[in-house]
């Protein structure tokens, strides 16, 4: 298993983490993009045509189907193995990387399967680990001959006796939105859960976190409806090259979140696992979200994002049957946000900072909303790795292989442009990403291929009802005189009862129109 998830609902690229993802529409809009695309008739013959119009004709549009099912019904639940565990009778290796957008399968494999079982949680993005950003890279491929030569072929590769847990610790980093590198080490466990880690209460007071327990006053929060345009991308790729799909430093968001600090830490915080914050609330909308980060926060007071988590109060006790919030009543509920190995230094601050939106990566709940965080009934637990704790005896992992360059002729290179812009005469902020993902040549087949995408995100600070997610696609593949484009756009707007997709797609054969479909359709929302 590598960069999935076990639990599709609360992993998977609908509903990320539990929320109604505004970048959701990236993950469907790329599939509904893919699916367009034409067989090859060097492989095809001359059938190539009768079956893209088929495909053409038959492609869903992912996005209504996710629509279709804001609960966790049957839908999700079917193809989640987490609903039973000890069904799983085969060995499983578990891959994903902590800044993925599923990043906590690996440690819940681990503690829930009985079959063999090993993981391997690395720094890196929705990628594998040869091929690791940010890296370093590790030589996965001979990692996986290894389990593969050991339970198919009964060869004695030694990886029956590697920790069942492997993970990197990564150091604590300035804020950036694209790295090379993230420095780090790995360390071991030779089970999971572990031994070596333990929870460390922090309890929340006047904007302050610490050990003890204290009397504080009441905190609001109403935060504007940008919060979240710094936290970089729900699934970073990198899939054609650099950008910055990362979170960047997070004072901006800091500015519309309410705050809770650490004094100056003493002694280094290893936290490894998922942390959880309990929290008291009430809230003056029927409907509301709360979204949580965890941020490492340096003596000049850059801010880097260590993990979050996003909860739709809605399913505050159940992702099957969401109930709406009663205003002014007060509720003990539950985040937990996202698995993480991360060290925050001596001399730094931990902070955690609550929000009440999360654009794009969450959709914003239909009314601006009020939150009142309770803080003397409030807490952050924290997974800690002990400082003297051991790592379990494990063999280094070998040096990534160079990939062959000889099997792709680059005719014209990636580029990408990022811009955040307010619309003067709407006030709307819009973030926008264009990416030419540039030409390539299949050396072997002579098949060229040209892409390019644009995302746009747009919403006005104190108006969800104004969110406005765009997605584009554009293929084209040419051999000799043969040539081939397609393009597939899906846009997502609301109204605070209904969410409004218009999709569409439009494809070409040398040059000439040939198929045009459109779907314009309106969902319920549900508690969302």
């Amino acid at each position: 298993a590598l960069g999935a998830t076990e639990w599709r609902y609360y992993d998977d690229a609908g509903y990320y983490i539990g929320c109604m993802v505004g970048q959701t529409i990236g993950w469907a809009a790329i599939m509904f993009g893919y699916n367009t695309r034409p067989p090859d008739p060097l492989h095809c013959g001359d059938a190539w045509r009768d079956l893209w119009m088929e495909r053409l004709n038959t492609a869903p549009m992912y996005l209504g189907l996710w629509l279709e099912h804001q609960r966790e019904d049957d839908y999700w639940l079917r193809g989640s193995v987490g609903i039973d565990y000890s069904a799983v009778k085969t060995p499983v290796y578990a891959v994903s990387g902590h800044v993925d957008c599923w990043p906590n399968t690996v440690s819940r494999l681990m503690e829930n399967l009985s079959c063999p079982r090993q993981g391997l949680q690395g720094q890196w993005c929705h990628r594998y680990p040869q091929m690791a950003v940010p890296g370093p890279a590790i030589g996965f491929m001979d990692e996986a001959v290894r389990w593969f030569d050991h339970w198919l072929k009964g060869e004695n590769t030694g990886i029956e006796q590697e920790p069942m847990y492997r993970v990197y610790m990564q150091d604590s980093v300035k804020p950036q939105s694209y790295y090379e590198e993230r420095p780090g080490r790995w360390i071991s466990e030779a089970t999971w859960p572990s031994d070596q880690v333990s929870t460390q209460i922090l309890h929340f007071g006047e904007h302050s976190l610490s050990d003890d327990s204290t009397d504080a006053s009441v905190k609001t929060i109403s935060s504007p409806q940008t919060v979240g345009l710094a936290g970089g991308e729900y699934m970073p790729w990198f899939a054609f090259g650099p950008g910055d799909e990362l979170a960047g430093d997070q004072q901006p968001e800091d500015a519309g979140s309410i705050l809770f600090d650490t004094e100056p830490l003493l002694e280094t915080f290893s936290i490894l696992g998922n942390p959880k914050l309990l929290l008291e609330v009430s809230s003056d909308q029927p409907q509301a979200l709360v979204a949580a980060r965890i941020c490492d926060v340096w003596p000049d007071g850059s801010s880097t994002l260590v993990t979050r988590g996003v909860l739709n109060l809605s399913q505050r006790a159940s992702k099957q049957n969401p109930e709406k919030l009663v205003t002014g009543e007060r509720y003990n509920v539950e985040l937990t946000l996202n698995h993480v190995a991360y060290e925050v230094p001596p001399g730094h601050k931990l902070r955690v900072a609550l929000s009440t939106s999360y654009w794009p990566i969450a959709w914003p709940s239909p009314r601006n909303t009020t939150l009142s965080i309770y803080p003397a009934s409030s807490q952050l637990q924290l997974p800690l790795r002990a400082a003297d704790a051991v790592d379990a005896p494990a063999q280094a992992f070998t040096q990534a292989k160079a990939v062959s360059s000889d099997v792709i002729e680059h005719l014209r290179k990636h580029n990408e442009l990022r811009e955040r812009k307010v619309d003067t005469a709407s006030g709307q902020s819009v973030l926008e990403i264009k990416v030419d993902n540039g030409r390539q040549r299949f050396t072997d087949s002579g098949l060229e291929l040209d892409s390019n995408n644009l995302q746009r995100y747009s919403i006005h600070p104190d108006d969800p009802l104004s969110a406005s997610a765009h997605y584009q696609w554009t293929w084209e593949y040419q051999r000799d005189d043969w040539l081939v484009t397609t393009e597939s756009t899906t846009t997502m707007t609301c109204t605070d009862t209904t969410f409004d997709v218009v999709a569409e797609i439009v494809a070409w054969e040398g040059g000439n129109e040939v198929f045009r479909k459109k779907w314009d359709e309106q969902y319920p929302r549900d508690h969302f």
